[in-house]
């Protein structure tokens, strides 16, 4: 429990402010029982009633004490006070409570000013409930980034010690791996069945354990055995996780909530990042830094504790429970009365529920093609050029495990600049007024960084990085925007899975390509994907402040109404 204690002296007016319930982005108080009496002595407590709080209480206490003149001629004297306002609180925000802390404690003596939204705060008012739920996220994001990018960061020192070392053995490797996408596609079949939250912490779980054994691995096919699983596995906890996330936030905050968890991943790859010095230590090397990511599994399962269910998809189950149940009860009761109930009009309802069904169902195919398409386009260029940057770097430029992790934190950190930006950009203006100069960034500057050395080379990764990173939120939204909880978790494991396609595909050409015609024509044949990908953008349908509900035209499965209670 935190406290913030404030003594000083005041106007009448300033202490009537102070006595109002307060209603910004960061908290909604309960208004007062009784009408405060400023004629002498008194006090007052108010509740916090919605916010990211556990428990927050003010109490405002004030004792008149002179009169002050006014130096301008014709104003009355005002009556001053002594002003004691202590403020109990205490944020639902674990693991990340640090880095709001002071913020908040800035925050919430004087409170905001009407539609004044800090940089660091969601536009919209989070409960307790979403709060904690956001902090759980975020850090099962940066645990994905650990155990998921962690083979392509340190590939290049195990295809040395175990295998041949050449390219074409990595790219195969890699995309061999890539190709288990087929279990985050089951693995997600079963999260719009049997709930979000236990597959993100089952496949979490099982992905950082199979981490720590690939560290003791004997040979290069183990390990790609092994980070057969345990990537696609730490896909499908990843997509749960932003799934229960999309499902629970306000509309206007889905994208920067979305953001949040690209800076976590990111930060997740960061820390796999800063251990490739161990990759140095000798052949083994590369070991520790799968024990460094392995580690995580402490984490992961002191997150069942605060991370919840999403609603929308509790009340699905209920309603399916409910449907199966009322068909039982109808089949038992109706049977004597079949013959009848055949030429009835159920008939008629059942054909229109089946037109319905139908336009929906051609909606969501378009829907789902296009996404598909962003997704595949991208990952064509993605994949090979996040897969053979620290190969780049260091037999091109010539780099060691140090000076790489140097350049990729220099280059790569500002990057969160854009996904901050980005998310809060896409939950004002819109998804693809950020999702299209996104994408032409990535496959412009990208091409050039594998084209060029020196200044230039650091200069188009770091524009990449930023202008690129504006694109990761309204990207990580739009796909569980775009289609109902029935079926949100399925598409997007079939969305994983033409993704990984399109980066197998990619990782072939370039691995391919490049022993042939260099790093530059490659990339720079390969950069067409990522820019018709923005292209193809432009045909998305706009979800930017639109309920899940109004978004989806067969989906009245949740009331926006529910999200409080």
């Amino acid at each position: 429990m935190a406290r913030i204690n404030n003594l000083f002296e005041c106007a009448e007016s300033e202490l009537r402010d102070r006595l109002e319930p307060r209603d910004d982005v960061l908290l909604l108080e309960s208004e007062p029982n009784d009408v405060p009496d400023l004629s002498s002595s008194g006090s007052l407590t108010l509740t916090g009633e919605s916010g990211p709080f556990v428990t927050c209480e003010r109490t405002v206490r004030w004792q008149p004490c002179t009169t002050d003149s006014s130096e301008e001629p014709g104003t009355l004297a005002q009556q001053r006070f002594q002003l004691h306002q202590t403020i109990n609180y205490q944020l639902a925000v674990p693991y990340w409570r640090w880095l709001y802390s002071i913020p908040v404690r800035r925050a919430l003596p004087d409170g905001l000013a009407h539609g004044r939204k800090p940089w660091w705060a969601t536009p919209d008012r989070l409960s307790a409930r979403q709060a904690t739920l956001v902090a759980s996220v975020t850090l099962l994001n940066m645990v994905g980034g650990m155990l998921y990018g962690l083979l392509s960061q340190v590939l290049t020192f195990v295809a040395e010690d175990l295998g041949d070392g050449s390219r074409s053995q990595q790219t195969t490797l890699l995309a061999v791996v890539r190709i288990g996408v087929v279990v985050t596609l089951v693995v997600m079949v079963f999260a719009d069945r049997i709930g979000r939250r236990k597959v993100a912490l089952g496949s979490f779980l099982v992905a950082a354990a199979l981490t720590l054994i690939t560290a003791l691995a004997p040979s290069l096919w183990a390990v790609g055995t092994l980070q057969f699983f345990s990537r696609n596995l730490a896909i499908a906890g990843l997509l749960c996780a932003d799934t229960i996330a999309v499902e629970e936030m306000p509309p206007g905050s889905r994208a920067m909530v979305a953001g949040l968890g690209t800076l976590a991943y990111g930060l997740g790859a960061g820390i796999i990042v800063m251990t490739l010095p161990l990759a140095d230590l000798g052949n083994w090397g590369w070991r520790l830094t799968f024990v460094v990511a392995g580690m995580s599994l402490p984490l992961i399962w002191n997150v069942r504790k605060h991370l919840p269910e999403s609603r929308r998809f509790q009340k699905l189950a209920q309603d399916r429970e409910s449907v199966a149940l009322a068909a039982l009860s109808t089949e038992i009761a109706a049977e004597p009365l079949a013959p009848l109930m055949a030429a009835s009009g159920p008939q008629s309802d059942s054909a229109s529920g089946s037109a319905v069904r139908s336009g929906s169902s051609r909606i969501y195919f378009w829907r789902f093609a296009l996404v598909a398409g962003i997704f595949f386009l991208l990952n064509v260029f993605l994949a090979p050029a996040s897969q053979l940057q620290n190969d780049y770097l260091r037999t091109e430029v010539g780099f060691s495990a140090l000076m790489i992790t140097l350049f990729v934190i220099a280059t790569s950190t500002p990057g969160a600049i854009g996904v901050l930006l980005g998310g809060r950009f896409a939950d004002k203006h819109g998804r693809k007024t950020t999702i299209v100069p996104g994408l032409l960034a990535i496959g412009i500057f990208n091409a050039v960084f594998f084209s060029v050395v020196g200044v230039p080379m650091w200069f188009a990764s770091l524009l990449g990085s930023i202008i690129g990173g504006m694109a990761a939120p309204a990207l990580a939204v739009i796909s569980p925007e775009l289609f109902p909880t029935s079926h949100r978790g399925t598409v997007r494991g079939a969305v994983a899975a033409v993704a990984v396609a399109g980066s197998v595909i990619g990782l072939l050409f370039a691995g391919n390509l490049i022993d042939a015609q260099g790093y530059g024509f490659t990339f720079t044949l390969l950069a067409i994907a990522p820019i018709a990908a923005a292209f193809v953008a432009l045909a998305l349908p706009e979800t930017r402040g639109k309920e899940l509900e109004a978004i989806n035209p067969s989906a009245a499965d949740f009331r926006p109404e529910q999200d409080e209670t």
